[in-house]
């Protein structure tokens, strides 16, 4: 048997019983190792006290109690939101009024006047001529630069 075989069976004395040979090698460990020893005697101090534990009675409506939970958890859950209260329904149709409001106050959007709605067209199309004009003029700049240059000084 070796430590680690002896620790388990000393934090887990639940498994199968031991025989003649393992039960002396048990106590041989056990005399060795006072670390185990007493970790062993802490164990059986545990479940001394645990055997003098008296559990309480439980109530008296517990297992209606258990039984109502078990059903109310089997239910979907669609159905429980839909007709357990009517609390979770006031609280949707609160949020659905407040998105409501919140989208009619917020979506009026100040109408432009038919003059500004033109100055503002006018402005755009002149805006758009203007750079309209800059890219001919690049466009002119580049076929310039396409021309044949002489390397004669004087001429053109």
């Amino acid at each position: 048997m070796t430590r680690e075989q002896v620790l388990d069976r000393i934090l887990d004395p639940t498994g199968p019983p031991l025989d003649e040979a393992e039960q002396s090698q048990f106590e041989q460990w056990l005399e060795r190792d006072p670390e185990l020893k007493a970790m062993f005697e802490q164990q059986l101090a545990l479940f001394e006290t645990m055997d003098q534990w008296e559990t309480p009675e439980p109530s008296a409506g517990f297992d209606e109690a258990v039984y109502a939970r078990i059903r109310r958890d089997a239910e979907p859950f669609w159905r429980r939101f839909l007709f357990a209260s009517w609390k979770p329904s006031l609280v949707a149709g609160l949020a659905a009024a407040a998105v409501l409001i919140g989208v009619l106050a917020f979506d009026q959007q100040p109408v432009d006047e038919p003059a500004q709605v033109a100055v503002k067209s006018a402005a755009e199309a002149e805006y758009y001529q203007q750079i309209e004009r800059a890219l001919d003029d690049v466009e002119m700049l580049i076929d310039f630069d396409a021309f044949p240059q002489s390397s004669e000084p004087g001429r053109s």
